[in-house]
């Protein structure tokens, strides 16, 4: 075999040879253990051996002595019986019918030999073949010389609960075994006076034949003992052994034991019954079981002998045959100019560097593609939905190319609208993905979804199947409410979600964006819903309810001093602009006009302290969207409005007030009520006329920015302290991380998280 080492210190083919040597010396050893263990294997196997078979002969026996006991049993209950032993004088008829009965059970019982039933009052016995009187019973079956009719009597006299006894029986041919009788007095209860008993004497016969039928009983001998010691039944014939022979195994207890019986070396098993308490014990000549011994040994030196001749011809095959691929592979790599010539300690280090090094590198190309492909796909689906893509070319060419899996031309478009918690996620870009990703497991199960961000806002294209469009609605909805209930309850985000009806084609997607965002104008007239469809909106023909008198009426409300009536005025507008069957259009137009009429209230001198560039009213009212946005807004234009037709401003203000303001905003920043309106109480002046000489006196920006920009300036110090978000905008004094997260962005250019990372 030609080895090319090469650059190796130590080639594999070196550890080819050392390993197979070592697999065969393996069964060489292995041979040596278990020839010199050979007679203990042998040795425990014959005892589960033995242990097993007399246990399979315990359950035998043990079943069919439980079934002749609950036979008795029956017996010493039937109503024929305690009739027949009540009667003083026999009645033929009930003679013969029990007599029937006898011989159905023994009929059903193979395991008894016959059921003999004694009446003391009658004298007699009964049987499935005969009823004659109990002495010619006795002559007949059990008469022998150590088994007089005085035994026999004062057998049948005494109480016996249920006893097994080995009793002399003569069979037909007058020849005299030892059978196990099990006798049982009759009635059953101990205080009553003996009638009778039943005298059954197991069919022993049927017995040795079940035994027969066990592995290795024919190569042995099995006895079984009653609690007094005594031999009820042997499968060696009808000779009795002696007493002396057997008398050790009544004293020993269970398991398995080496001993000589009747002069041979043998193995003998006891075991015990549970529920009887007879003894079964099993006899082996241990010769029976030594027998294949020889046999075992001349295998394991033949075996031995091949090991050596056909293992030396298989280490050359396969060391040669294994080593093959591996010169291959070395070949393969070894043409690749860009690995080095430095030396490997064999064949394998050297694959595994290579193959090590192409994964990295297919790695980092998958990722790079993957990375480029989101960016194209959002790219593309951001295009689409504004309308500026190819919408020409079909959409199964394009969902190739983008790897889209669109199966279908008919789209839908949903729109998301992300809002944390108190204690939920304040990230913008996080809580996009955790919203994206949950929704997509759910409706992605359906049917195909794919999200992009247009604009800062979660957007997701959802392919329907035209099949199964008229249930689309209903199955996005039930997955939408199984992520809101998730997202709510683990991440504390709640979004609304915006969506379009179906659309057709590639010009279609941009027909459902813009449904979308229509549908999206109406959150302030449909409320908070979880979702809100393009088709709920319903265009109506509402008409412009704020009139000209109503304006005249706020106007004399305000200047009245009658600010709780304006107050519930400006509530009922409110309510009656975002009932559903009002345009949302109209419901923006009338808001603005009733934030306009309460300004036209404030006079005109007042008019010229406020500061409008701060305030900015209308831009405040422009960008709200929802009921809640609005009433916020009107209701703080409302106290605006009364606190400067409520006070007078004060002309004597002092030409320091500039530096006073400027020291209370330094100390009260962290406070979280602080505002314009509370300087202004605190120096008794109004809000609009303190915001102004501030401005005027100290050159700065307005009340409101310097406000927000001491608080940034702090919490810029706590961020570099190592602050939490959620931290530093409580110290501060900003009511939620939101609030701080877009003030700190709108004047510092980044976000809090991004200006601790850069830091």
């Amino acid at each position: 075999m030609k080895l090319e080492r090469g650059h190796f210190t130590q080639s594999v083919v070196v550890r080819l040879i050392t390993s197979y040597a070592v697999i065969l010396c393996i069964p060489v050893i292995l041979s040596v253990i278990i020839y010199g263990q050979t007679r203990e294997v042998v040795k425990n196997e014959i005892k589960l051996a033995s242990r097993a078979m007399l246990q399979q002969v315990r359950y035998i026996v043990d079943g069919e002595l439980l079934q002749t006991e609950s036979l008795a049993t029956q017996l010493a209950v039937h109503s024929e019986v305690k009739s027949f032993l009540s009667s003083a004088s026999g009645n033929a008829y009930k003679i013969y019918e029990l007599k029937q009965e006898l011989g159905r059970m023994l009929t059903a019982n193979n395991f008894i030999k016959e059921i003999n039933l004694y009446s003391k009052p009658l004298q007699s016995v009964l049987s499935s073949e005969t009823y004659i009187d109990e002495y010619s019973f006795y002559e007949m079956k059990l008469q022998t010389d150590s088994f007089v009719y005085g035994d026999w009597q004062e057998l049948t006299r005494e109480y016996h609960s249920g006893k097994y006894a080995l009793l002399p029986l003569k069979n037909p041919d007058n020849k005299v075994t030892y059978t196990p009788f099990y006798i049982r007095s009759l009635p059953i209860q101990a205080t009553a006076d003996v009638t009778g008993a039943l005298i059954i004497p197991l069919n022993v016969d049927t017995m040795m034949t079940m035994l027969a039928n066990i592995d290795w009983v024919e190569r042995g001998r099995v006895f079984i003992m009653d609690t007094n010691g005594q031999i009820m039944i042997q499968n060696a014939g009808g000779t009795m052994i002696e007493p002396s022979a057997y008398r050790e195994w009544d004293e020993r207890g269970t398991g398995t034991f080496t001993g000589t019986f009747q002069g041979v070396e043998s193995m003998i098993t006891i075991e015990s019954s549970d529920t009887t308490g007879w003894k079964y014990i099993s006899v082996f000549p241990t010769d029976v079981f030594w027998e294949h011994a020889g046999g075992m040994r001349t295998m394991n030196m033949l075996g031995l002998l091949l090991c050596f001749v056909i293992g030396s011809a298989v280490i050359y095959y396969f060391a040669r045959k294994n080593y093959n691929p591996v010169k291959e592979l070395v070949s393969v790599f070894a043409r690749n100019p860009v690995q080095d010539t430095g030396k490997y300690l064999d064949e394998y280090s050297f694959i595994r560097r290579n193959v090590l090094e192409t994964i990295r590198e297919r790695d980092a190309t998958n990722k790079k593609h993957d990375q480029q492909l989101r960016v194209l796909q959002n790219y593309y689906l951001g295009r689409l939905l504004k309308g500026q893509a190819d919408r020409n070319t079909p959409f199964t060419e394009l969902a190739k190319t983008y790897k889209l899996q669109w199966t279908t031309g008919s789209f839908a478009v949903l729109l998301f609208y992300i809002d944390s918690g108190d204690d939920g996620i304040t990230d913008l870009e996080l809580s996009q993905f955790i919203v994206s990703n949950i929704v997509a497991d759910l409706i992605g199960s359906r049917w195909t979804i794919n999200f992009t961000d247009v604009d800062g806002m979660l957007a997701a294209v959802v392919n329907i199947d035209p099949e199964r469009a008229g249930q689309w609605k209903d199955e996005i909805e039930d997955d939408l409410a199984q992520a809101y209930e998730f997202i709510t309850l683990r991440y504390k985000l709640r979004f609304t979600t915006v969506g379009s009806e179906l659309q057709t084609g590639l010009e279609g997607v941009h027909l459902a964006f813009l449904q979308a965002l229509e549908a999206q104008e109406y959150r302030s007239v449909l409320g908070d819903e979880m979702l809100i469809w393009h088709g709920s909106i319903k265009t109506s023909e509402s008409s412009y309810f704020f009139t000209v008198n109503d304006q005249i009426l706020l106007i004399n409300l305000l200047k009245a001093d009658e600010f709780e009536q304006a107050n519930h005025m400006i509530n009922s507008i409110l309510q009656q602009a975002f009932q559903r069957e009002q345009s949302h259009e109209i419901s923006k137009c009338i808001l603005l006009d009733v934030a306009t009429t309460m300004i036209k209230a404030i006079p005109d001198q007042e008019q010229t302290r406020i500061a409008w560039d701060e305030w900015r009213p209308l831009k405040r009212l422009l960008s709200c969207s929802t009921k809640p946005e609005f009433e916020q807004e009107l209701l703080d234009i409302f106290e605006r409005v009364c606190t400067v037709l409520r006070s007078k401003p004060n002309l004597q203000a002092s030409a320091g007030i500039g530096e006073k303001v400027t020291a209370f905003v330094q100390e009260n920043y962290s406070d979280k009520n602080l505002s314009v309106s509370q300087i202004g109480d605190h120096f008794s002046l109004t809000p609009q006329y303190v915001s102004r000489l501030f401005r005027e006196q100290t050159g700065q920006v307005g009340l409101r920015d310097y406000i927000s920009q001491t608080r940034v300036e702090a919490a810029k110090a706590l961020l570099l302290e190592g602050a939490s978000i959620d931290d530093t905008a409580e110290k501060v004094g900003f009511a939620s991380s939101h609030a701080f997260i877009r003030v700190f962005k709108k004047y510092e250019g980044i976000t809090p998280g991004k200006y601790k990372t850069i830091q």
